[in-house]
């Protein structure tokens, strides 16, 4: 007689209970709950009430089989229950359970009738940031839920979240198993808990046999004697597989151990099966060995993000999650994140099929808040995700934390290693990724089997000081100096000295694992709403309401900016980031594989989970345009790392070109001719031979993972245009990648800049670029006034103005000249950064913090971005530092709006960000005109610069005219008073 299992999942009643009365008023007797609605299980309360938390009440019926023997046992099983349930049958309290991730199972023999109508009753407490019992949402395993929501984060979702089945099982049962296969030996340590629920002691025989997973004969049995008192019975054994085979990523070998355990006189029989795997994953030398073999650690990750289930696919597209695993291992990751929250059941399921690798982390990883319970809450967690997941092959790494300070939680998560190793002695686990605790003193990992925390990375070890608690000045985001566990979050574009960074990256330390970085791109929120549309999704849930609102407000704002001519449509703009993020992958790619100290990157992110863009496939799992041919160059075991620098420059001036194998192993000692080319316009412009040379490795190490195979500098004097760096591999290797875009421009040509000027403010480097293009420098006021004007101002912000002379500037303008601000720092008055903007409705200046998340820098066809790359998205590689981070916003539109940005799925409550970045207003008879690019500090350094520079002038100077200047107007002291200047 075997377990008889029956599903509860589908259709039962929902009710809020917003002033937690429903268990002194016993609900859980109730016949109709008040105020329920139809929910499904498995789902989330706010599939059903959105953006509301609590207490909620889950209400159904149930018929129930006769149980299979006279003392036999019926279960109820939970999945998870997110956060605290409690449950009643009929009436009966039959138990509990707190945490949001993990299943439980109670006992309710005595509560049901078989073969009659059953009442379930469930109390589910969804925290949130007001204490329900005591209980606030920021003190449980809760990852980064938010309330109220930010992109970015997960919102504050709850419920009956995974499957609830109706067991009838006879009263003894092999309740667990925990397999411990040795990759080396074959031999496979069993545990088993057999659990006698007769009440009464027992003699019983428990039969072993391992099997391929796939079907056939078994390899080995085993039967043994066994007595069962009652309660919880361990037994031990081992059995030992001949000529096993290993569990490896392109040869995922399942096993399957089955236990049938006999008892009693009816011979009443309970049969348990596990699948399982010889692997073994470990550090060495600070690198990650697979089944003994090196292997770099190709990673992304994930927070299971759905639309409308949150953590659950919606009804009309169930596969969403069981795809982000086949897209990772087709695309070339050999490894997935699961980050502080644990991966569903059918997930592991299919990574041990597939041959991918799972590094994995409770809620509690992440966010969790000190308080008195937090100790417990935290080994329960961690705990219970082991219990559930350790027989799993695919399951390398268990990870405790994940960015977290120094403090109780991390102090708390160095002592659960002993609690790890009672449970599972036999994978890697990760301390903190990350490592914002900074003790270096204190190791990132402990191997299979060992008690410790091992120093194994960056510049950790015994006696190490501390990394300087602070994001210093120069270090990208999420990196402390010299961790060997590093986040690093580079703004964008990256400048040249990001790049040095990330390939230097624990150049003069242990190898360093580099557990997130990465570019992402705007989220094209218009294709996701529809999506939600196509979809018939919920159209008041949470995420669709956000994700509305982000779309009407990026349409209403590209249409208020006068964008509608740069793309056939305002989607159009969105696909073109996404298809442009691919190059930044790219760019981030030939960094990091050029660096032989990382020995592994986690990608950020899988998928724009977050409502972001940070994924390498959207929130409804489509490919972005280019992703797929980006990866797999990325993570091609071979292939070249170029580099130029710079990526956009001037004829005849030199650029730097360097050429790099990234080798995981796959080469043989030797030479391997080279040949490099730079192809332009007019063919092959410049070439040269090398020899990449492998060389053979010290017994027992390892060689280098990138090999320097050339670098230099080359001038070329060839017509300006688009260029290619190219490396090839004549013999013995096929590298992915190999070319590399850049661009070289024409200097601008003599007199490009030939009417006088007047300048207020740019300094002497300035002033000389533009006597070099034949302009004649006028000071300001000093200059003369007696005519119209194109008046330049620079960064003020040192030397400050007086009131009088913004009045003589406006004074001007409104005469007819154009006044052309180069920094927005000139208009700083005291602490108000736009205080001297002749505006009524000065708004803001403000810096975006461009990172992972970031705008997009949107230029019009317009004569100040005449031949430059226009209209369009500003493409990074070819404007590179000359885009700013600073936007205008808030102000009145201006007459004319030249540029301005986008950010869509931005880590900000409401997750949308706009402003424009060069825009003229009228002024009397005249304009000014304000940019925010970062001309000046690149002015003779980089083409784009400079022609914006000489276009903004030139634009300038057509719209005056030598004509007298205009009669200010009658109000004009009016005018004055109204924007500040009088």
């Amino acid at each position: 007689m075997l377990i008889t299992m029956i599903s509860l999942n589908g259709s039962w009643q929902l009710a809020r209970d917003p002033d937690n009365v429903g268990r002194a008023q016993r609900w859980y007797a109730l016949e109709n709950l008040p105020g329920a609605e139809a929910a499904t299980v498995p789902g989330i309360i706010q599939q059903t009430f959105p953006a509301c938390h609590g207490v909620f009440w889950y209400w159904r019926e149930f018929e129930a089989d006769p149980l299979p023997t006279a003392d036999g046992r019926c279960l109820l099983r939970f999945w998870t229950v997110d956060y605290l349930a409690d449950v009643w049958v009929n009436g009966i309290h039959v138990g509990g359970h707190e945490g949001g991730e993990t299943p439980f199972t109670l006992d309710i023999t005595n509560a049901v009738a078989p073969g009659a109508t059953n009442r379930l009753a469930v109390r589910v407490l969804n925290p949130s940031h007001e204490p329900i019992d005591g209980i606030v949402l920021n003190e449980t395993p809760h990852r980064n839920k938010y309330i109220p929501y930010r992109n970015g984060g997960s919102y504050d979702y709850g419920g009956i979240t995974e499957p609830v089945e109706l067991i009838l099982a006879p009263a003894v049962q092999v309740e667990d198993i925990f397999v411990q296969p040795d990759w080396q030996t074959g031999a496979v340590r069993v545990r088993a808990n057999l659990r006698n629920a007769a009440g009464t002691a027992r003699s019983g025989r428990l039969h072993l046999a391992i099997s391929p997973a796939a079907g056939g004969e078994a390899f080995i049995g085993r039967d043994l004697g066994v007595e069962l008192p009652a309660g919880d019975t361990a037994v031990e054994t081992e059995l030992t597989v001949k000529g096993h085979h290993l569990w490896d990523l392109h040869d995922p070998y399942l096993y399957r151990l089955s236990a049938r355990l006999w008892s009693g006189s009816d011979h009443a029989a309970d049969e348990c099966s596990v699948r399982f795997g010889f692997r073994d994953l470990r550090l060495a030398d600070g690198y990650f060995r697979l089944n003994g073999r090196r292997i770099f650690v190709r990673s992304t990750h994930t927070g299971n993000h759905s639309p409308e289930g949150q953590i659950l696919p919606p009804a009309s597209a169930p596969d969403l999650l069981r795809r982000d695993l086949i897209y990772a291992k087709s695309s070339g990751f050999n490894m997935v994140r699961f980050i502080s929250g644990m991966a569903h059941p059918y997930q592991l399921d299919l990574a041990d099929e597939i041959g991918l690798l799972v590094y994995e982390e409770s809620l509690a990883g992440w966010l969790l808040a000190d308080s008195p319970k937090m100790a417990e809450r935290f080994d329960f967690s961690l705990r219970e995700m082991i219990l559930r997941d350790r027989n799993h092959p695919s399951l390398a790494i268990w990870g405790l934390l994940n960015e977290t300070d120094d403090g109780p939680v991390f102090r708390h998560a160095i002592t659960a290693l002993p609690l790890i190793r009672s449970l599972d002695p036999g994978r890697l686990v990760l301390l903190s990724s990350g490592r914002w605790d900074c003790q270096q003193a204190i190791g990132s990992a402990s191997n299979p089997g060992a008690m410790t925390w091992e120093h194994v990375w960056g510049a950790e070890a015994p006696d190490a000081a501390p990394a300087p608690h602070s994001w210093k000045l120069g270090y990208p985001g999420g990196y402390f100096e010299r961790v060997g566990d590093a986040h690093v979050y580079p703004g964008t574009p990256h400048t040249a000295e990001t790049i040095r960074f990330l390939r230097t990256l624990g150049h003069d330390t242990r190898p360093v694992f580099l557990s997130e970085y990465g570019i992402g791109s705007v989220m094209n929120v218009l294709r996701e709403l529809r999506m939600y549309e196509q979809k018939r999704t919920n159209p008041d849930a949470e995420d669709t309401v956000l994700m509305r609102s982000m779309a009407e407000r990026f349409v209403a704002d590209w249409t208020r900016f006068g964008m509608d001519g740069v793309y056939a449509f305002p989607e159009d703009m969105l696909r073109e980031s996404q298809r442009l993020h691919a190059r930044q992958r790219l760019l981030g790619f030939d960094a990091i594989r050029s660096n032989p100290q990382i020995c592994g990157f986690n990608l950020t992110g899988m998928l724009d989970h977050g409502m972001t863009g940070e994924g390498l496939w959207t929130f409804w799992r489509e490919w972005k345009p280019g992703i797929v041919d980006a990866l797999s160059d990325g993570w091609a075991p071979v292939r070249w790392c170029l580099f130029v620098d710079p990526l956009h420059g001037y004829v005849g001036e030199p650029v730097t070109v360097e050429a790099v194998l990234a080798n995981e192993d796959e080469l043989a000692p030797g030479g391997y001719p080279v040949r490099l080319r730079i192809m332009g316009p007019a063919g092959v412009a410049w070439e040269e031979q090398a020899t990449l040379r492998i060389v053979q490795p010290t017994p027992g190490k390892d060689g280098p993972l990138a090999v320097p195979v050339y670098r230099g500098q080359v001038t070329l004097s060839a017509p300006a245009g688009e260029y290619q760096f190219a490396a090839y591999i004549e013999r013995g290797a096929a590298p992915a990648g190999g070319c590399l875009r850049f661009r070289l421009a024409d200097r601008l040509p003599a007199h490009a800049i030939s009417r006088p000027l007047a300048a207020w403010g740019p300094d002497e480097r300035v002033r000389n670029w533009l006597a070099s293009q034949g302009a004649t420098m006028h000071d300001f006021p000093g200059s003369p006034a007696g005519q119209r004007q194109v008046i330049l101002v620079g960064d003020l912000s040192a030397a400050g103005a007086e009131a009088a002379t913004w009045q003589e500037l406006a004074r001007r303008v409104a005469a007819g000249s154009m006044a052309v601000f180069l920094a927005p720092a000139a208009l700083r008055r005291g602490d108000d950064p736009t205080g001297w903007l002749p505006l009524q409705k000065k708004g803001r200046v403000y810096d975006f913090n461009d990172w992972l998340y970031h705008k997009e820098c949107v230029a019009k066809a317009h004569p100040i971005f005449e031949g430059l790359a226009a209209p369009g998205i500003m493409d990074w590689d070819y404007y590179g530092p000359v885009i700013s981070r600073t936007l205008f916003d808030g102000q009145d539109t201006p007459l004319e709006v030249m540029a301005a940005a986008f950010a869509l799925g931005y880590s900000i409550p409401g997750g949308y960000a706009s402003g424009w970045m060069v825009g003229a207003y009228r002024f009397g008879a005249g304009r000014f005109v304000f940019n925010s690019f970062k001309i000046l500090e690149n002015l003779g350094a980089h083409p784009a610069a400079d022609r914006l520079l000489t276009n903004l002038v030139q634009y300038a100077d057509r719209q005056v005219s030598a004509e007298p200047p205009a009669p200010l107007p009658a109000d004009f002291a009016a005018q004055l008073a109204a924007i500040g200047y009088a």
